[in-house]
């Protein structure tokens, strides 16, 4: 609706997890450089978490693209491990007919690593959301896919994603294994200025469009969260343009937060 009253294009702050909008920043280059090294480097997992909106998903996925090769997503890893190993089994592409039961999904898979491993390949799974596992068979089914090793280290990269309280519900016998892990915090004040203005100036952005004190209001408004960030950005621009504004002043901003709170409260 705003875009082309401030000449942009497209939508610079929809919540997107796509990595073309990454934004590099001291705290997250950082964190993709730990990660990565895990899964290069490292014998077993890695595990980014943090809060909630602090951006883990959008940096799995551009950790992935700089990665390259095959890519394994698990948006929603709370079911039951045969049931888990099946969906891995059909989204690595096993050859042969689906076998019943979970040792058949595990052959499959063991058999599509290997000969991914034969071409000098390595898949990475990435367990997103990683924190809804309740049950320890699942965790265990999981753990159990790193012994299938050709070349002394394992034929999967294995990325979990999730919330604090992930560390809490991993067994110790998955904990001792991993590589790296790394916590995904919230932006410093200069790093959510940089975000909010590297998201405008993708968007074609000319001018930094938020002044420097609107900017200050929104990281604490945001607390510094990159999907608070984006909805607040959002909100203050449509406000601005509402009002005929030829930017966002920290006005804007405020009545953004007090109508963010209000939709939270609803």
């Amino acid at each position: 609706m705003y875009e082309s009253h401030f000449q942009l294009s497209p939508r610079p702050f929809g919540d997107t997890v796509d990595p073309s909008a990454y934004v590099s920043l001291p705290s997250r280059d950082a964190a993709l450089r730990r990660l990565r090294y895990g899964l290069e480097g490292g014998p077993g997992p890695v595990v980014a978490f943090g809060p909630s909106g602090a951006g883990k998903t959008l940096l799995a996925n551009a950790l992935a693209r700089e990665l390259g090769g095959a890519v394994v997503q698990v948006a929603f890893p709370a079911m039951p491990a045969a049931e888990l190993m099946a969906f891995l089994a059909d989204e690595l592409a096993a050859p042969g007919d689906p076998a019943p039961g979970l040792a058949g999904s595990i052959r499959r898979i063991r058999g599509v690593l290997a000969s991914a491993a034969s071409r000098g390949e390595r898949p990475l799974l990435i367990v997103d959301e990683a924190h809804l596992i309740e049950d320890p068979a699942t965790f265990e089914a999981l753990r159990l896919l790193l012994n299938f090793a050709s070349a002394g280290s394992p034929d999967l990269s294995m990325l979990f994603v999730g919330d604090p309280e992930l560390l809490l519900r991993m067994p110790v016998s998955l904990v001792d294994r991993l590589a790296a892990k790394c916590l995904i915090g919230p932006l410093s004040e200069a790093e959510s200025a940089d975000y909010v203005l590297g998201r405008l100036a993708r968007a074609g952005a000319r001018v930094p469009l938020f002044p420097k004190d609107a900017l200050r209001s929104l990281h604490r408004a945001a607390d510094g969260l990159p999907r608070r960030l984006n909805r607040l950005a959002d909100l203050a621009l449509l406000i601005a343009y509402a009002r005929d504004r030829e930017e966002p002043d920290a006005e804007s901003v405020s009545l953004a937060a007090r109508e963010a709170a209000f939709e939270h409260a609803a």
